[in-house]
């Protein structure tokens, strides 16, 4: 009776879930004349070249390695006087020689059902070419006074620091990620309360995919207040992925220097290890217009030697980016300016000094290189280059560096709106 019981109930959640899709998305319609359809096309293309001991690398086949992609993301938002519903479409045809496509995302795990789809997808060889699409946002929100409540696909997003954010539980964007525009939506609930002008609360319960039974839903609630005129701190605890995870962040400035720190306190649920993820970062911004930024990583599940990296990228936290690197420590440093009114630079440093025995030994750096020239209001080009030093992989090809295996690239990207 009691397993009977057991699948009762997870037919009853399946169906209920099913049926709040279909609200969602008639919700989303039943106004959808009075919305007005925008989008944004990109184009992007990247060369790669590998040499010995990168990802990626064969001795037998050109060490060049290429990509390309043009997604069309096409959005319907609107706003009206008792809710906002927002849907959004994402299509894309990726092709890669030599690469690999894609990789897993944190918001695989906080997905009931991934809603995409695969027109064509073949592989010739190490040529991989896919053409398909993802609903990547179908939310409605209801507001009620000082109340806001979402359901469906939709992103959340918390933490203040500019690499990294200990408090962005549900998924982080990688310090290097070219597309920081939209962040990808996890299906959940999300209750907003706004008790004052200066403060919020936020409650979220994301639903776990519909086909694994390892993987728990998650909770966590955050909080975030205004501390007089220049400080804000804010508050976490929940349960993500089965992790019982409490943080706490606060960020001010002083004579013209931002400044924040913000940490977060994990407890596995697997392994029963306790670890604290923490950063610590200054900003400034000269007169003549250069900003510059510095963060300090500490995360206490990363490696402090390269002995300790061969075992990392199989993790789960590691695999989904929500442990963002194998080592233990690290440096970031970003330099960012206009350097006509028409185009910006920015240039990245990451430094990872892995090797407590020796501090030669697991050293390196990965340097970016970002220049954007925008072509109208609606449309800009990017380029890119990135180049990393350190160690690269061993001849059973697992890291003996945080960067030193990744090749270096060139990243072309059109981006538009209409």
């Amino acid at each position: 009776m009691g397993g009977l019981s057991v699948i009762n109930l997870s037919g009853t959640v399946n169906s209920w879930l099913n049926r709040c899709w279909w609200a969602v998305l008639l919700l989303s319609l039943g106004s959808a004349q009075a919305v007005e359809l925008t989008g944004r096309l990109s184009l992007l293309g990247n060369v790669v070249r590998a040499a010995r001991g990168d990802t990626g690398y064969n001795s037998l086949d050109n060490d060049l390695l290429s990509s390309d992609q043009q997604s069309l993301r096409l959005m319907l938002e609107n706003a009206g006087r008792k809710g906002d519903w927002s849907l959004h479409l994402k299509a894309a045809r990726q092709h890669a020689d030599g690469m690999a496509l894609d990789y897993p995302h944190a918001s695989s795990l906080f997905r009931y059902h991934e809603l995409t789809g695969e027109w064509q997808g073949g592989n010739d060889g190490n040529r991989n070419t896919r053409i398909g699409y993802v609903l990547d946002r179908a939310v409605y929100q209801w507001r009620i006074n000082n109340l806001t409540l979402g359901m469906g696909r939709q992103p959340v997003d918390w933490g203040s620091g500019r690499f990294w954010q200990p408090l962005n539980v549900f998924g982080a964007f990688a310090p290097t990620d070219l597309d920081t525009d939209f962040k990808p939506g996890i299906d959940a609930l999300v209750l907003d309360w706004y008790p004052s002008p200066f403060t919020s609360v936020t409650a979220v319960h994301a639903f776990a995919p519909r086909d694994s039974h390892q993987i728990p839903n998650s909770q966590a609630i955050h909080l975030r207040s205004q501390i007089g005129e220049r400080s804000e701190v804010a508050l976490l605890a929940g349960e993500v992925i089965g992790n019982e995870i409490v943080g706490a962040s606060f960020e001010s400035d002083w004579g013209g220097l931002g400044w924040r720190l913000e940490a977060a306190h994990y407890q596995l649920q697997q392994s029963g290890q306790n670890a604290l993820f923490w950063i610590a970062g200054i900003d400034y911004q000269f007169e003549e217009g250069t900003f510059l930024g510095i963060e300090w990583y500490q995360h206490g599940l990363g490696a402090s030697d390269p002995a300790g990296l061969a075992t990392l990228p199989t993790q789960q936290l590691v695999m989904y980016g929500l442990q963002p690197h194998l080592g233990r420590r690290l440096l970031g440093v970003t330099l960012e300016r206009d350097i006509t009114p028409l185009l910006r630079g920015s240039y990245l440093l990451l430094a990872s000094p892995l090797g407590e025995s020796d501090p030669q030994l697991g050293n390196s750096f990965l340097h970016q290189i970002n220049l954007s020239y925008s072509l109208s209001n609606e449309s800009d080009l990017l380029l890119s280059l990135q180049y990393a030093s350190g160690k690269g992989l061993d001849p059973q090809a697992n890291p003996r560096s945080e960067f030193g295996h990744l090749p270096g690239s060139l990243t072309l990207r059109f981006r538009t709106y209409f």
